[in-house]
């Protein structure tokens, strides 16, 4: 399955991710846990911008190495259960059509609109406290990001070889890390603008349940394969 189209694919999500529900609007937050301060301060001094910064890359690389610790993971359960591969392909392309439908509004699924939330008091940032808040943060935003995620570790579970998987997962994770470090970088521009930027969700969710409809349609239909750049 390996392609140029399918990392296409999983760098869009990624970039969606961004402008889900438990990420862009709560990104003040976010950045407030990185720096430990109020975004007010943040704003105001530059120094604590930079240490935010930097925490927001650490941040980034968290969520990467789960990811691509899930790509793996994806891998290893579909080579076990090699002799239904025929079936999970199957099911997998009908799964990923339900999320398509569900991205552009054909019905609610209650899971993905439920967010588990994590409460940090006293936080003092440095390097590896933002990769491990990283990687729980992932973990919280799985319910809302379901669909997404979901979508990209099924056709990553699919590729040839462990490094393939787990660079379908990277890709994705480059496709959510880049809006976020820019909106870190252009902090001041960003508070000020990203409820514009927000009423454009609706559309990117059109465009990316559509895609979504359709590489489910392939996935069933085993054409996947057509998509092959040679």
């Amino acid at each position: 399955m390996g392609n140029e189209l399918t990392f296409w694919v999983a760098i869009f999500n990624g970039f969606l991710s961004f402008f889900t529900p438990c990420v862009l609007p709560l990104l003040p937050l976010y950045f407030s846990y990185l720096a430990g301060t109020t975004i007010t301060d943040l704003e105001k001094n530059k120094n604590i911008r930079r240490i935010m910064i930097i925490n927001s890359i650490a941040f980034v690389l968290g969520l990467s190495i789960l990811n691509i610790t899930l790509g793996f993971g994806a891998k290893v359960i579909n080579n076990t259960l090699i002799t239904y591969q025929e079936y999970i392909r199957k099911a997998g392309g009908l799964l990923i059509i339900i999320f398509g439908l569900y991205f552009i509004g054909v019905f609610k699924i209650k899971l993905f609109n439920k967010e588990k939330k994590y409460q940090y008091k006293n936080y003092s940032p440095n390097f590896i406290k933002s990769l491990l808040l990283g990687i729980t943060f992932s973990f919280g935003w799985t319910p809302c990001n379901g669909p997404i995620i979901g979508t990209i570790l099924f056709l990553a579970s699919f590729e040839k070889n462990y490094l393939k998987a787990g660079g379908m997962m990277l890709v994705y994770s480059i496709g959510f890390a880049i809006p976020f470090l820019i909106s870190a970088l252009l902090l001041g521009k960003f508070i000020n603008n990203y409820k514009k930027i927000y009423k454009y969700f609706d559309k990117i969710k059109l465009v990316a349940g559509v895609l979504m409809i359709i590489m489910g349609i392939m996935l069933y239909t085993n054409t996947l394969s057509l998509l092959v750049v040679k």
